[in-house]
């Protein structure tokens, strides 16, 4: 807050008062310019730290994507593990637990990313400090984690669903038929809800190339079991009669597949 003193004593003339009220004006303005100045050195300040920050966060987010990724070919494993062993078990029904190709596992671990220091420029205002590309670089960054994460949620409840059987008996080899079949389906949804986030990641990479190396192309194919060579050559008739009548639709792409 400025504070305007009243001038002492008697003014003298109208060259006295005039030139009193130009010196307040003077004073006023240098005080008015020097809390700028200040107010914009205390933002600038407060832009660099929180460039700092979030450049500390994006290692951290580092380092969550290179561990979730892990956890990630670790549930993998998993789901094709359990439909092994389901799938073995709806071909042998009776068979005892201890007969079985394998045992159920359940384990997941998702991942939440870091977002505290972008949120915290949001809402203090700092983001509007920074230019348009730095700040639509950082939404769409944050947008890529977040989005990954709600796909982690995903898989966990869908692997929650798939293991819930084992609250009233977890020997897989007491299911009947008819429950062994929809064990198998709902383990094959939690490998989809995987192959999701498994691509989530994958184009968070491929945006960000900063980001350590994580989930591949070829092994998000490899979940959708691609026909051998010799397969694919046995294919190749009815391969170029689908692609006809992709053409016929009016599709322009290159490749064997749309």
């Amino acid at each position: 807050m400025l504070d305007v003193h009243p001038v002492h004593g008697p003014v003298m003339g109208w060259r006295e008062f005039f030139t009193h009220i130009l010196i307040i004006a003077i004073g006023l303005c240098l005080a008015l310019g020097l809390q700028e100045s200040v107010e914009y050195l205390h933002r600038r300040h407060e832009l660099d730290e929180t460039r700092a920050a979030l450049r500390l966060e994006r290692e951290e987010n580092h380092k969550v994507l290179a561990r979730q990724t892990v956890a990630w070919r670790w549930g993998v494993a998993e789901m094709q593990n359990n439909l092994l062993v389901l799938q073995y078990l709806q071909q042998h029904p009776g068979i005892p637990q201890d007969k079985l190709p394998g045992v159920l596992l359940w384990k997941f671990q998702g991942l939440n990313y870091s977002t505290a220091v972008w949120d915290a420029a949001r809402q203090t205002g700092v983001v509007a400090l920074m230019p348009r590309d730095e700040i639509e670089q950082n939404n769409d960054l944050y947008a890529h984690l977040q989005m990954e994460f709600e796909l982690v949620v995903e898989a966990a409840r869908a692997l929650t669903e798939a293991q819930r059987f084992a609250l009233l008996d977890s020997d897989p080899s007491h299911l009947t038929p008819t429950e062994v079949a929809e064990e198998i389906r709902l383990t094959q949804a939690v490998l989809t809800k995987h192959a999701f986030f498994g691509s989530a990641m994958n184009n968070l990479r491929d945006a960000y190339p900063d980001f350590p190396p994580t989930v591949t192309r070829a092994e998000l194919d490899a979940l959708h079991h691609p026909p051998d060579r010799a397969t694919q050559e046995q294919l190749s008739a009815p391969r170029a009669a689908t692609m006809q009548r992709m053409r016929a639709s009016g599709y322009t792409g290159s490749g064997d597949s749309p």
